[in-house]
């Protein structure tokens, strides 16, 4: 398989998912098939206001020097420094001109988050939607990540102690390059540090929307373990967690070290009663059932005259024979459309996993030697194995003879008609049960992860003076193996239709068989399937490597204001992709699937300055740029960055600050060098809509307006830079040590943005040139070059006498430097501490994040389309906020956590949906200075996904913005050992 494959898709109960940008593909084939033209047409914690008793509350920070040391220790100080996120300089100013988000492993479980990638997820700068666990046939289920300012995952640079992460192996939507969050460990994380907007001129390539910055534990004295485990009130979801953390200090040497278990069930659809089955579709009647399409004949010519119709050779008796299936719910049902019989169950669409099941174990060391009081050795590693399983569901695991011979001639099916002569003009779609009467698991797909980081370095200073320097070697590496069992399509054609015996007697064109109705109408059993099936298993590969020297000097000269600041940065790195796929995906051997390939290697070279200067007390000035050069495929690309800052503060609890910077991201590995890959998707066949109903055809009327299709992309070795230039404005007031309030305002506008050629600009190109004219009548000539390109990008079944039976078998597309993107918006937020004496100790916070702004245009001369009420789905939040409530007395600690997600536009654009609002608690008892023990809920009121009466796919809600996790409570331990 492609170090990512993809399958088509089942039922007609699932949707393709088109966005301003382009659309959601999938590695799977859909099983509507056949049936798409006959079924109906707060910001989260920064940094900490630290409490007596050591609780916190968020508040706008930047990290500062964590030396254990005090300044008048001035050597030591220098080699235990840890740089501030966006800046190359050390800072003694909490506030500076960036602002910056922290979150603390403290808030992470105090506010009822399990992990790193939960706590960043529901951060209110996290605006925009994302694929994951909960999108059944994606291309990379089994990861998670976030999508900053509503940007794209890949605008977004994380770091592990301001060190960049490997991409994940397999491809985001097929298309692009992505960090995974989800194999984080919690043991080992301090705080984590977010940094919206341009960071290139620090960072280099990546940092348009952000950098994520995940600050591990530098030194641990004794010796800790924690134990934690729970589950979801609605069932599944249960998990386990051991860590044993530790350090211990020597004369010269320091060592900190930890191990993390990890054990998590998965959450099926069917445990959600919420969406448990279609008959939780809305708008449906009390008692009404909408069974889905399991096992479905559809005769397309009934009666002689073309009319689509479903029905049952054998009637009720051969759904009773597969009556067991989706745990004994399958019946004979009518279609609600009128459109004849079939059998199905409304349950079977449950048969997925919405939260994966998954075994992980992490291991960290962290070592330092004191070479001399100047220079200190460092080398430090994190590495992470884990098994992911998940289950894409029955809209995925089927079989139609559509996929490789589209209609066929049922010779032994009769439609029951009377008008009609002994056989049927037939397309066909059985969908394997999953249920514990099928197959169970049998098709259920794992990934084998493999993951570490390392360094090894040396920092000091410069003899006595104040010339600081830190020079190492970094590498991050990431190895995904894919392994699933699936159908080979000769062996699964052949087991339901048998060999070919001709020609159609009426058109001598369409292919005859002989369809087993007894195996058609009977569960499939695991050992059957498996006899069907072949193993698939590929290796992918990512790495990114560097060698990097820092020297800075926080007190170069003197000015007005204190001591100016430089810093000096060379580097030189290369990183790899490797994404191979499996042969027999290209050559169509696996039935309904496809799947990504590509590798590539490139390399980098950056040198960067920054320079801080306090021009008086009340004023200073930052100023940082970078240049960086990319070396690969033949190609030679460099790109220089800036970024400058002001800080003024005219009274001492006042500080108004602003950044203007530029950034880039380098075109991504798979943009480069993509081999040809699949997906599958639905478009418009302009064309046949054209032939059938005319120029000014009703594209929602068409029978042609939702067609399955596959389609192949490859990459570009010509991509250019993506260009961005980002503004920030803002405030902190801050009257009182107990109180701080912030507030500021983004801008990002983003140029040469890459996108897929769009494939429904293909087709309508297509239509064009076919035709010899546009809709609007002016002539199109079939021989220019323009059209030549198109009508080579697809492969149709071209029948010149009969165009409406020229179906689509394929597409090809490829991406390109043509699209512009702005966001603009701004956050704010207040914290308080209020000591109630005897009362106890409470603090408070509340974080906001309004986008204002975000548009998209894909191609000059298109619209500008407004990204906020744009009919795109899924959507993205304008409106996002958190607050959090703790109080603490003695020994106990209680904490309220709540998030509103606000309304978003409905799928059919009449009016909202939501908002969302949930809450997490936690409580912590402190039994003596050892033991703490804590109960933690997310979710606490169990509240389900917001309904959208107008969205009536399955499964009714929004889970790219929303989970239907329900609510979860946890009990944790934690012994400090010695």
């Amino acid at each position: 398989m492609s170090g990512d494959i993809r399958r088509r898709s089942a039922t007609g109960n699932a949707r393709t998912f088109l966005s301003a940008k382009g659309i959601f593909m999938h590695r799977k084939l859909l099983a509507s098939a056949i049936c798409a033209s006959l079924v109906l047409p707060l910001w989260a914690n920064a940094a900490k206001a630290q409490s007596q008793d050591g609780s916190s509350s968020s508040q706008d920070t930047t990290q500062t020097d964590q030396s254990s040391s005090q300044a008048n220790e001035k050597n030591a100080t220098k080699l235990k420094s840890i740089q501030v996120t966006g800046s190359l300089l050390p800072r003694s100013q909490i506030e500076t001109a960036t602002p910056t988000i922290q979150i603390t492993a403290e808030d992470i479980t105090k506010q009822g988050f399990t992990t790193v990638a939960d706590a960043l997820q529901a951060l209110p700068q996290a605006t925009g939607s994302v694929q994951g666990a909960q999108f059944s046939g994606g291309f990379t289920q089994g990861a998670q990540t976030i999508s900053l300012l509503g940007l794209d995952p890949g605008f977004t640079l994380f770091l592990i102690d301001g060190k960049p992460m490997a991409d994940y192996p397999l491809l985001y939507n097929g298309s692009g390059n992505f960090v995974d969050i989800s194999t984080i460990p919690m043991a080992m994380v301090d705080h984590i540090d977010i940094v919206p907007g341009n960071q290139s001129a620090i960072y280099g390539s990546s940092a348009i929307a952000g950098v994520v910055n995940i600050i591990l534990k530098q030194h641990v004295q004794g010796v800790t373990m924690n134990l934690r485990g729970g589950g979801f009130s609605e069932g599944g979801g249960g998990s386990q967690r051991f860590q044993l953390t530790g350090g211990h200090d020597w004369e010269k040497a320091k060592l900190t070290y930890s191990l993390e278990l990890r054990n998590q069930r998965p959450i099926y659809r069917y445990q959600r009663r919420w969406f448990d089955s279609n008959n939780d579709r809305p708008g449906l009647a009390a008692g009404q059932s909408r069974p889905a399409l399991d096992y479905l004949l559809v005769d397309l010519f009934y009666d002689q005259i073309g009319t689509d119709q479903f029905f049952v050779p054998g009637g009720k008796a051969s759904c009773d024979r597969v009556a067991g299936g989706s745990d004994n719910t399958t019946v004979y049902a009518t279609d609600a459309a009128g459109r004849g019989n079939f059998c199905g169950s409304p349950n079977s669409p449950a048969y997925s996993t919405i939260m994966n099941g998954a075994k992980a174990g992490t291991g960290y060391l962290n070592f330092s030697y004191d070479i001399s009081p100047n220079a200190q050795f460092y080398a430090n590693g994190l590495l992470n194995v884990s098994k992911t399983d998940y289950y894409v569901g029955t809209n995925y695991t089927w079989w139609g003879s559509g996929q490789d011979y589209g209609v066929i001639y049922g010779a032994n099916v009769d439609n029951g008609s009377a008008d009609d002569g002994p056989g049927s003009f037939i397309q066909t779609q059985y969908t394997i049960d999953s249920s514990a009467n099928g197959i169970g698991n049998a098709a259920n797909e794992t990934d084998l992860n493999r993951s570490y980081v390392a360094n090894v370095g040396f920092r000091g200073t410069f003899g006595d003076s104040d010339w600081a320097y830190d020079a190492y070697y970094h590498r991050s590496d990431n190895v995904i193996t894919t392994r699933q069992l699936h159908l080979v399509a000769d062996k699964v054609d052949n087991y339901f239709l048998g060999d070919q015996i001709g020609y159609d007697p009426v058109f001598d064109y369409y292919p005859v068989f002989n369809l087993n109705l007894d195996r058609f109408y009977s569960l499939m059993t695991p050992e059957v399937y498996n006899s069907l099936s072949e193993q698939i298993r590929t290796r992918s590969h990512t790495y990114t490597q560097e060698v990097t020297g820092t020297v800075t000097n926080t007190n170069l000269f003197d000015l007005p204001g204190g001591s100016a600041g430089l810093a000096v940065l060379m580097q030189y790195g290369n990183q790899k992709w490797e994404n191979p796929t499996d042969p027999r995906l290209i050559n169509g051997y696996f039935w309904g699937l496809t799947g990504t390939q590509g590798e590539g290697t490139r390399d980098r070279y950056a040198a960067a300055t920054e320079l801080s200067l306090p021009v008086t007390t009340w004023l200073t000035a930052s100023a940082s740029a970078r240049y960086d050069t990319y070396k690969a495929a033949g190609r030679t690309d460099s790109k220089a960055t800036f970024k400058m800052g002001l800080e003024w503060r005219p009274v001492d609890t006042l500080l108004v600050r602003g950044t203007y910077a530029t950034a880039f991201r380098a075109p991504d590995m798979a943009g480069l060098f993509q081999g040809e890959s699949g997906f599958y998707t639905n478009v418009v066949d302009y064309y046949r809509c054209r032939v059938e109903d005319g120029d000014q055809f009703d594209v929602d009327t068409c029978p042609y307006n939702n067609e399955q299709v596959q389609g192949s992309q490859a990459g570009n070795k010509n991509l250019k830079n993506i260009t961005a230039k980002s503004l920030t404005g803002g405030i902190v007031w801050s009257p009182s040590s107990n109180f701080n309030i912030h507030a500021d305002y983004y801008r990002v506008n983003i140029s040469n943005e890459v996108s897929q050629r769009s494939i429904n600009g293909i087709l309508s190109l297509e239509a064009d040139c076919r035709l010899g004219h546009t809709i609007g009548g002016s002539p199109v000539d079939i021989n220019s070059p323009r059209c030549v390109e198109a009508l080579a990008l697809i492969d149709r079944n071209n029948d010149p006498a009969n165009p409406l039976q020229s179906g689509i078998n394929s597409v090809s597309t490829y991406p390109i430097n043509i699209s512009q993107e702005k966001v603009t918006g701004a956050t704010a937020g207040a914290q308080y501490h209020w000591d109630a004496g005897r009362f106890g100790d409470f603090n408070f916070s509340a974080d906001y994040n309004v986008t204002l702004d975000h548009t998209y245009q894909q191609y000059p001369g298109d619209p500008t389309l407004d990204l906020l009420s744009y009919r795109t789905f899924p959507r993205e939040f304008k409106h996002r906020e958190s607050a959090t409530i703790n109080w603490t007395k003695g020994p106990v600690s209680t904490t309220l956590y709540g998030l509103r997600n606000g309304p978003t536009m409905n799928y059919k654009e009449t009016g909202t949906v939501g908002p969302w609002i949930t809450y997490n608690a936690s409580i912590q008892l402190q039994v003596n200075d050892e033991v703490k023990v804590s109960l933690i809920s997310n979710n606490l009121l169990n509240k389900r996904p917001p309904r959208d009466s107008t969205y009536t796919a399955y499964p009714f809600y929004d889970g790219f913005n929303y989970n239907g996790y329900g609510r979860s409570i946890f009990a944790e331990l934690e012994w400090k050992l010695f």
